[in-house]
Order: C-alpha cells, then structure tokens, then sequence
C-alpha cells in the first residue's frame, strides 16, 4: 500500500501525458482500488460496526477485493467509460491511473494479483511490511517508518521537480482542455476554485506525509529502519 503516491502520482504521470489524458481520470482511477474498500480494512463503526477479520487476505485476495489492484480491473474500467461515454482521454486516463496503483502496491509485503483471473498468486517485492492487520494506527507507523516513506518522498519530490504542472497556467492550458468535466463544473464554480481543486490532491496527499510522520515520530517515538523489508519492529508484534 501506499499512504500517499496514490495522491501525487497522477501529477507526474499527467506531466508527462499532456493533454492525452483526463487528470481527473488518472486520479479516480488511481484512487479506485481503495475507494470504497478500504474502510473495511481498518473497521468503521456507525451504530454497527463493519470490519473484515482478515485485512491481508481480503483487501489483496480471493475471494475478497483483491481483483480491483488487478491490472484486468483498470481494463475492465477503460472498456465500461469507452463504450458508454466514447471518451478515450477518460478510459486511458482510468486505465494508467488504476495500473500505477496496483504496480506500487506490489513495493509492500502483502503484494497483488498481477495476473488475476488466470492465478491468484501475488507478485510482491518486499520492499516494506504491510501492517493493516495490526490496526490502522501500527499501519500507519509502519509505513511512515519504513521505506514506504521513502517511497512517498520520492513521488512527492518528483512533482515538485516538475513544479508547473502545479501551476495556473498549466491547469488553464493542458489539463482543461483535456475534460469537458472541469467545463460542466465551471458553470458553478469560479477558475479560481476549479484550481484548488485541481491541487487538492497533490497538497492532502503532502500534509498527510508530514502530519503522520510528525505524529508518528515526534508525538510518539517508533524507530524508523529503512532497511528492506522494515520496519523489523512489526513482525516482533506477530
């Protein structure tokens, strides 16, 4: 998993696509696999509670959700936008943005099903532990103390190199252009506010690195170890 490149990959990846693409569909599509599952992993409670008693299994296994962080998941979406909406800029859009998700996922320990429905077997690099088992809070120290923060900084910095795609006019003459959507919301929305929205992404994903890390490592005192595979803390709590 990733706490935070979900958020600012899809600025890189529209920097370098222009106008081919739909931002917003880059975004969705990376923020797809966890939008609406996600919560089940940590549990919520709204009168009832709602948990998954195995979030390594269900949230990248079968039977569970684990085929939304398969590359024939952001397929299927392409297919769905282009013979409903006929719009290519949205179905590849989906398409990258959902397929950048699963391949940063297979950086942590649980891993995915590149190859679902022909093998359920995860492909997975071990770069950091996956931790969501321990609740979100141990999850969360974890990855903010684990190369999962490096992995983030790094997404993080390359937006940053590639600051204009931030930028007013690079909002006005690339990526408007490229959706009719950001046209439809700007009959009730001045320039101004479709620009923060525009950045919005980009600057939640930024303050939630730095707010977990300063939670994780000034409020409370867990060790970073940037090792492969770390932190080795987690697996002591098995």
């Amino acid at each position: 998993m990733s706490w935070v490149a979900h958020d600012v990959e899809p600025y890189v990846i529209v920097r370098h696509l222009g106008g081919r693409v739909s931002f917003l569909a880059v975004l969705i599509g990376s923020w797809s696999p966890d939008l609406v599952t996600k919560w089940m992993v940590y549990g919520v409670t709204t009168g009832i509670s709602y948990h998954t008693d195995d979030p390594f299994e269900f949230h990248r296994g079968w039977p569970g959700v684990g085929p939304l962080h398969s590359p024939v998941f952001g397929i299927a979406m392409a297919i769905a936008v282009l013979l409903i909406f006929r719009s290519h800029p949205w179905a590849w859009g989906l398409l990258i943005g959902q397929w950048a998700h699963a391949f940063s996922d297979t950086m942590d320990s649980n891993g995915v099903m590149l190859l679902f429905p022909f093998t359920e077997t995860r492909t997975s690099v071990d770069a950091w532990t996956y931790a969501a088992e321990h609740g979100r809070t141990l999850d969360t120290a974890a990855y903010f103390s684990s190369p999962g923060l490096l992995w983030d900084c790094f997404w993080v910095g390359m937006t940053l190199v590639r600051w204009r795609v931030l930028s007013a006019a690079y909002f006005r003459d690339t990526v408007l252009p490229a959706d009719p959507v950001w046209g439809w919301t700007g009959r009730y929305l001045p320039p101004q506010a479709l620009l923060v929205l525009y950045r919005a992404a980009f600057f939640y994903g930024t303050g939630r690195l730095v707010a977990w890390v300063l939670w994780a490592h000034v409020l409370n005192s867990y060790e970073f170890d940037f090792t492969w595979g770390g932190p080795g803390w987690v697996k002591d709590l098995e």
